[in-house]
């Protein structure tokens, strides 16, 4: 596939990716903003969302990727960092949706479980700590090519 299609394709996908970014976005923000207006506000409600914004960031890491692929970044370059970010999202929204919600809601109010199996969750992590250590791999690929490059 020439360059140009490469680039034209992610310049796509970036706008593609960017409609469930703002609409995921939009949500999160009702939904941790309107208590807030409403007077409604408590502390489990934003522990139980905390995941939930792992998430989003981890879809602006995207976005953000496919944007510097998109303006002419080397894909060497740019993947391994994507990989590294996202995996370390996905892991840490998993373990967040897993232990962290719970935790720290007994931790604050004294009562509640040790962990809330969630199996979507779970798989989120495992791929996620995968894709870290994918980027580790990518990320020595791309440095050993450049060093053969030198060479040629």
């Amino acid at each position: 596939m020439p360059i140009e299609t490469f680039r034209g394709r992610a310049r796509l996908l970036m706008w593609l990716v960017t409609v469930p970014f703002v609409l995921v976005l939009a949500v999160v923000a009702t939904l941790v903003l309107a208590p807030i207006w409403t007077g409604r506000l408590s502390g489990p409600m934003l522990i139980f969302h905390l995941p939930m914004c792992i998430y989003v960031w981890a879809m602006w890491m995207v976005r953000q990727a496919l944007k510097s692929i998109a303006s002419g970044a080397e894909f060497g370059q740019v993947v391994p960092r994507l990989l590294l970010w996202i995996g370390s999202a996905l892991f840490a929204g998993g373990l967040a949706s897993v232990f962290g919600v719970t935790l720290l809601t007994r931790l604050l109010y004294g009562s509640g479980a040790f962990a809330y199996f969630d199996g979507a969750a779970i798989t989120l992590g495992v791929v996620g700590a995968t894709l870290v250590l994918l980027s580790h791999l990518l990320a020595q690929a791309s440095a050993m090519r450049e060093e053969l490059d030198a060479f040629f």
